[in-house]
């Protein structure tokens, strides 16, 4: 199939989607930002950034984890979701307390609103009480509690080669690579040669959100003879290549440079995050042939 025909026929089974009653991307929760923010779309690399303290990962884990979740639980006819979770700044337990927190909120309409902290029974004077455990063990629950151990990926590679090859395999073993005939040249004898290369792919589920999800950027492993700068870009490489080939949704948490945190920061009104702000690297901000970053979003 040539190139023409495949984004035609991708065109029209968007509309065909659409005017059968499904969707094309998971509703924003943020209803009044929705002409700015849609919501998440298959293949869109989004960053969030912000300073020390920003609730970063708060909001990153909400909207496009606890969000997507609550929103593939309720809709498996509309999407299904698989979430390769890099948690390189706290455990997976963390994790799913906070989202335990989350669905007590939800689920009690407000009422229940018991943080992670209090959920741990961290103080001595204010134990969880006896009902939020009993709520949390019953069945409503505890079936999306499931839902979300089926559909969340824990791993403890924390560098971008890894991160890579991990998700492409997820990719290549759900789905179908089609390759084409080219032409090179032989780095060794100079001949041209015809080798196969990677041409187009066909996911085995079209209606499955893959999202990946570093939190955060400084906190990866670097590669072999690379500095932490240099590492970061590749990652972003690797995004780019994931989300173009693969389909994925990348989710990159970022900080923000100390020096915008500063006293004189403050005294001069610049304590806003900026891009030219990103700490590390300023490489995962930037434009490639087709816009790398769908979504940056400054807390």
């Amino acid at each position: 199939m040539s190139l023409e025909e495949r984004v035609l026929s991708l065109l029209q089974k968007r509309k065909d989607k659409v005017l059968s009653g499904k969707i094309n991307s998971i509703p924003s929760p943020f209803v009044r930002f929705r002409d700015d923010f849609l919501g998440i779309e298959q293949g869109k690399y989004y960053l969030v950034t912000s300073s020390t303290k920003g609730a970063k990962t708060q909001f990153a884990s909400y909207l496009f984890i606890f969000h997507t979740l609550l929103y593939s639980y309720y809709h498996p006819e509309q999407i299904r979701v698989k979430i390769f979770y890099y948690p390189l700044e706290e455990t997976a337990e963390d994790v799913l307390i906070r989202f335990m927190s989350y669905i007590l909120y939800i689920f009690t309409g407000g009422k229940e609103r018991v943080s992670p902290i209090d959920l741990k029974s961290t103080r001595a004077d204010k134990p969880v009480s006896s009902e939020v455990l009993k709520l949390l063990g019953s069945d409503k629950y505890t079936k999306l509690v499931s839902h979300f151990e089926n559909n969340v990926i824990f791993s403890s590679t924390s560098n971008p080669t890894g991160i890579y090859h991990e998700c492409r395999k997820y990719a290549e073993d759900n789905g179908t690579v089609y390759t084409k005939p080219t032409k090179v040249k032989d780095d060794e004898t100079g001949m041209i040669k015809e080798v196969q290369k990677f041409d187009y792919y066909e996911s085995a589920d079209v209606d499955e959100y893959r999202i990946i999800f570093v939190d955060h950027a400084s906190l990866i492993s670097t590669e072999k003879g690379m500095p932490l700068k240099q590492s970061v870009d590749k990652l972003s490489e690797y995004f780019v290549l994931l989300r173009n080939r693969y389909g994925f949704s990348p989710v990159l948490i970022q900080q923000q440079a100390f020096q915008g945190e500063s006293l004189e920061a403050v005294k001069e009104n610049k304590v806003r995050p900026t891009i030219a702000n990103l700490s590390d690297s300023k490489y995962p901000s930037r434009d490639k042939p087709k816009k790398s970053i769908s979504l940056i979003v400054f807390l």
